[in-house]
């Protein structure tokens, strides 16, 4: 993902910051961020949000 593209500030509760380390965990990612940038680009691979 471009570094250009991440510039937005996000805000996630207590329980869902624990999903993400969850689900990075699952899928051998060492932060969160790292989550959230593969959660965001299989959107976009998918064409899912408009």
């Amino acid at each position: 993902m471009d570094n250009e593209r991440r510039s937005m500030p996000i805000c996630f509760t207590t329980a869902q910051i624990k999903l993400l380390e969850e689900y990075a965990k699952k899928n051998g990612m060492i932060t969160s961020s790292q989550a959230i940038e593969h959660v965001i680009l299989s959107l976009d691979k998918n064409r899912i949000y408009s």
